[in-house]
């Protein structure tokens, strides 16, 4: 269910190339989640560097939320970028077994071109 990778690249390099490559993808940033920093400030520090970034496309958005407005209660595409046991993850859940949850088979093929989109944006950033 989880597409992972690993970088030899710090936090911030990897953001920073996750927000470039989804944008050349037409992704568009639309949000960016520093987990660990919210922790530390409302009281619960994090023991490792942990960020969200939240993507979307607004074609791929159109097109499933026309078939199945549930879909939206998992959009935007999530991207977890976090440094642990020494290891700098980049990580997103199957947008292919995602969809599996609404039991729209329609979706098949669109969740599958937007899951090889978000392969390429996390490859070409590690």
């Amino acid at each position: 269910m989880l597409i992972t990778y690993e970088s030899k690249k710090s936090i911030e390099e990897l953001r920073k190339a996750l927000e470039a490559n989804a944008l050349e993808k037409n992704f568009g940033v639309m949000a960016v989640h520093d987990i660990s920093k919210t922790l530390e400030n409302k009281g619960f520090p994090l023991r490792y560097p942990c960020l969200i970034l939240e993507i979307c496309s607004p074609r791929f958005a159109q097109q499933v939320l026309e078939q199945n407005p549930e879909v939206s209660t998992a959009l935007p595409c999530r991207i977890a970028l976090y440094e642990y046991n020494s290891h700098r993850i980049v990580a997103t859940l199957s947008p292919r077994k995602t969809i599996e949850l609404f039991q729209a088979p329609g979706l098949h093929k669109v969740a599958e071109e937007v899951e090889n989109i978000l392969k390429e944006i996390m490859q070409k950033s590690v």
